[in-house]
Formats: C-alpha cells, sequence, structure tokens
C-alpha cells in the first residue's frame, strides 16, 4: 500500500510537472550602434584608455562634449552682441570669445581623450599653430582679466582669430588647398560677373 501510494505521488508530480506552462520570452536585445562597444574599431574616438581620466565611459564623455560644447557656442554667442559697440566694450568680446573657445577645446578633449588630444594637437606638423593659438589665447585673458589694457586685448584676440584659422585649415584635410582653390574660384566669378555688367 506504501508502494502504491509513493507511485502514485511520483505520477502525480511528472503530471503537474508536465503541465505547467512555460513563460521562457525570448526579448529582443536592443542594439544601439554608438554606443555598442563590439567593433574594438568603430568609435574609436571614444576609447576608455584614456590617460588621464581612465573612468570616464563613453556615455560621461558624450555628456560632457555636449555640455561643453554648448557652453562654447553660448559664449560666442554672447559674444557677438559686443561686435556693434567693439570700441567700448572690446574687453567684454575679447573674454567671451576667449571663454567660448577654451570651451571648445575642452569639448573635444572630452570627446577624444585629454591625452590624445593633446598629443594630437601638439604633435609635430601641429607644433606652431598649436603653441600660437594656445599663446595668443592665454595672453588674450591675461590682457582682459589681469592688465585691462583694452588695445592689448583687441590685438591678441585679432591674433587669436588668426592662429583660429590657421590651426583650422591645418587640421581639416585639404585645407589650404581647399581655400585656395575656392578663392581662385570667388576671383573667375567675379572678374567674369563684372565683365558682364555695365560699370
Amino acid at each position: 500500500m506504501s508502494n502504491l501510494k509513493s507511485d502514485l505521488d511520483e505520477y502525480l508530480l511528472l503530471q503537474s510537472d508536465q503541465k505547467k506552462p512555460s513563460f521562457n520570452v525570448k526579448l529582443p536585445q536592443l542594439k544601439v550602434p554608438f554606443f555598442s562597444s563590439s567593433d574594438p574599431e568603430a568609435n574609436s574616438f571614444l576609447k576608455d584608455t584614456d590617460s588621464c581620466f581612465p573612468k570616464l565611459s563613453r556615455l560621461q564623455r558624450i555628456v560632457g562634449f555636449v555640455a561643453c560644447l554648448g557652453m562654447g557656442a553660448l559664449c560666442m554667442t554672447l559674444s557677438t552682441f559686443y561686435i556693434p559697440v567693439l570700441i567700448l566694450k572690446a574687453r567684454k568680446f575679447a573674454l567671451l570669445y576667449t571663454l567660448g573657445s577654451l570651451f571648445f577645446i575642452l569639448s573635444f578633449c572630452f570627446l577624444s581623450g585629454f591625452g590624445s588630444f593633446l598629443k594630437q594637437m601638439f604633435s609635430k606638423p601641429r607644433l606652431l599653430t598649436s603653441l600660437s593659438y594656445s599663446s595668443c589665447l592665454i595672453l588674450t585673458l591675461y590682457c582682459a582679466l589681469v592688465a585691462k589694457s583694452t588695445a592689448f586685448t583687441v590685438l591678441f584676440a585679432v591674433a587669436q582669430i588668426i592662429a583660429l584659422l590657421f590651426m583650422v585649415l591645418g587640421t581639416v584635410p585639404g585645407g589650404a588647398t581647399g581655400l585656395k582653390f575656392f578663392g581662385q574660384l570667388f576671383k573667375s566669378t567675379v572678374s567674369a560677373s563684372s565683365s558682364v555688367l555695365p560699370v
């Protein structure tokens, strides 16, 4: 009798296990290609191997990049409001413009890593333009905040804009060649239109 009871319990246990519905639902995994790290070569500018701040994640770097880019754009926009009164408010214009430039540089440091960006910025082909731009940036801040000299502030702000232009032309592939091409195209267009127009 006891064997019959144990056999019946075992049979009922097996039947109850077979009747249980299985809820094994496989959810699809969302893969966002910008944040995924499956491909080591993809997003190489967001590598987590920065020597200065190695614990920053990719998301933190992107947030830092966007925040600094926004602050740089805000400072640059505010500096344009001082252009109509540039003679009276030259120091404020130069200070806002310089702060905007610093925020832009800091944003790209977040994006590519501080160490790698500084190595790239002060590499041998870009050393002269980077040094001139950095020195103009520091001297503009010094003349605007410490020396409080309007003339020198304007002088170094103009030098900073020229150095930034040369730095961008050196950074963009085909920068000087492209500028020369568009300059010749503009010159030929102006000369052609002046020959057509009665002056």
